[in-house]
């Protein structure tokens, strides 16, 4: 074989082998970077409350048809429960990045329309299984999309659901997984619900509702 030629096939196999090794290179750094945002949104917060739930005026707690425990925001000093409950409530929803983001759950929650057909008082029967939750507002809110967008009631399209009133059961079982929440309103005199679901573990209120008793 020619020398020149000898010195060409190896120029090449040269190049070659230098292509080779920056793809690995270019591999191994892509790996890496997958891996440091994969420990990242293993480790970082992030909170997934609804936008729409505003801090109440009040609380009400009950064990299945009676009240358990009730307290307001404007409380006295002494009384601490609003701000424990409050705090144990917002960090029901806290979870990683990596967790929210394979629930499907993040910075986003699910209006059931369906939901607008049922009766407040079907839905009070089933929550007074356990314990259950009552937010109690002064001034009615609207009820609004993650994005922002106002919900409008199915039986009358450009009337927003305005509420002073929403319902959530405590959870028995230490897990993140579907909250749903029921905000009540009127048409007619009758109340209707309408519910709405995210991701989030409220047990530590279950099992600190001795904290919250009157």
């Amino acid at each position: 074989m020619p020398k020149a030629s000898l010195i060409v096939d190896e120029t090449v196999a040269l190049r070659q082998k230098k292509k080779t090794k920056i793809v690995a290179l270019c591999l191994l750094s892509l790996v890496f970077v997958i891996v440091v945002l994969v420990v990242i949104a293993a480790c970082v917060n992030t909170n997934l409350k609804p936008n729409f739930i505003q801090d109440p005026d009040r609380i009400v707690v009950y064990n299945q048809n009676s009240t358990y425990g009730q307290f307001s925001k404007n409380a006295s000093v002494e009384d601490s429960r609003y701000d424990k409950f409050m705090s144990m409530f917002d960090e029901s929803f806290s979870n990683t990045y990596l967790v929210a983001l394979f629930s499907g759950s993040l910075g986003d929650y699910k209006i059931d329309k369906e939901s607008e057909r049922t009766t407040f008082s079907t839905i009070q029967a089933e929550l007074q299984n356990g314990f259950y939750v009552q937010f109690v507002y002064t001034e009615p809110q609207t009820l609004t999309y993650a994005n922002g967008d106002t919900y409008y009631s199915i039986y009358a399209s450009a009337t927003p659901i305005e509420y002073t009133s929403l319902y959530f059961a405590l959870s028995e079982e230490d897990q993140f997984s579907k909250l749903d929440v029921y905000v009540s309103y009127k048409v007619n005199q009758t109340s209707y619900v309408v519910k709405i679901s995210q991701k989030a573990n409220t047990f530590n209120l279950y099992e600190n509702r001795f904290q919250f008793k009157s």
